[in-house]
């Protein structure tokens, strides 16, 4: 009898927990992903800011402005001659240009500061009721050169002598700065405190203030110049004392720049 419940016994096997086939997988991928992530609660206080931000920035231009005296005119003198025919209209404008060159460098201008600016001829004609032309009455001839002045305390006297040696065309004179780089640093300096002053006042509006500068860009603006003298078909007498004022100038510059903010 005992041999045979012993024998019963031998035949059961011991009951273990054993999983096979797909199941056992799902169970242990999730135990091992449930192992390996942390629990994240939704109200941690630790958090920080993502990387690359964009910083907050303002955007401003700035101006600044240097007005100075100009040191150098430029001035177009000429001559125009109108004879019933073309070559005497050409040798007297030509002698007369001549003679004006010669006052121009006499009286201190050099040679390469005068420049033929324009050289022209007209046919002078009469015309019928019906606007046909007829016959040529006369020919006119015109020659201008354009003058620098760079000494302009003898600007009067130079077109004193222009006018007596037989010009009697002068145009508008125009003042300038010869070389405006030292106005110009002095416009910069300007025009990026000026540009800082509207930085700093958007800034404390906002309730910021300004930390440093991501870009700047400069431009410039010409110069006026202000024509002070026009006249046309003087003669010597007209022009027995020339008042010449040469005003002022100015150099402006522009700067953008870019600050960031904190």
């Amino acid at each position: 009898m005992s041999k045979n419940v012993g024998s019963r016994f031998s035949l059961i096997p011991a009951l273990r927990p054993r999983l096979v086939g797909p199941m056992a997988a799902v169970v242990l991928i999730g135990a091992t992903l449930m192992s390996s992530s942390p629990i994240r609660h939704a109200g941690a206080q630790n958090a920080t800011p993502e990387a690359g931000a964009m910083p907050a920035t303002v955007s401003v231009t700035g101006m600044g402005i240097v007005r100075i005296e100009p040191d150098t005119a430029s001035i177009s003198v000429g001559v125009t001659a109108t004879q019933p025919n073309l070559s005497e209209a050409q040798a007297q404008a030509t002698d007369i240009m001549t003679a004006i060159i010669a006052a121009l460098t006499d009286a201190g201008v050099a040679e390469p500061d005068i420049q033929t600016s324009n050289y022209n001829v007209n046919v002078l004609q009469n015309y019928d009721p019906q606007g046909l032309p007829t016959d040529i009455q006369g020919y006119q001839v015109s020659n201008q050169v354009n003058v620098i002045v760079r000494d302009l305390d003898t600007l009067g006297n130079l077109l004193d002598a222009a006018v007596g040696a037989g010009a009697n065309t002068i145009y508008g004179i125009s003042f300038y700065v010869e070389d405006t780089r030292e106005a110009a640093s002095q416009a910069r300096v300007q025009a990026v405190e000026d540009a800082r002053a509207k930085a700093d006042d958007l800034a404390a509006a906002a309730g910021m203030s300004v930390s440093r500068v991501l870009s700047i860009n400069e431009g410039s603006s010409p110069s006026p110049t202000p024509e002070v003298f026009q006249r046309a078909g003087m003669g010597a007498t007209d022009m027995s004392s020339v008042p010449i004022q040469t005003g002022t100038s100015d150099v402006v510059v522009q700067v953008s720049i870019t600050y960031e903010m904190r």
